[in-house]
């Protein structure tokens, strides 16, 4: 049994589902799921710019990877 959960890109704000996520990562105790391992290398380098404001509207139209 596989139960999937919505959760927003942090860095460009693209719905995801936890379950189909291209990669997490875990900071300050919080997991995080990128569409792509291009969010995931904008996150690892600035986990701060992006961990602190919840992630709103994309930044380049439906979502930076799709």
């Amino acid at each position: 049994m596989t139960s999937t959960t919505a959760v927003k890109d942090p860095v460009c704000g693209m719905d995801i589902e936890t379950a189909t996520a291209a990669g997490q990562t875990e900071y300050k105790g919080q997991t995080f799921y990128f569409c792509g391992s291009k969010c995931k290398e904008k996150f690892d380098l600035k986990p701060d710019q992006y961990s602190g404001k919840a992630a709103g509207t994309p930044k380049s139209g439906p979502g930076c990877c799709g």
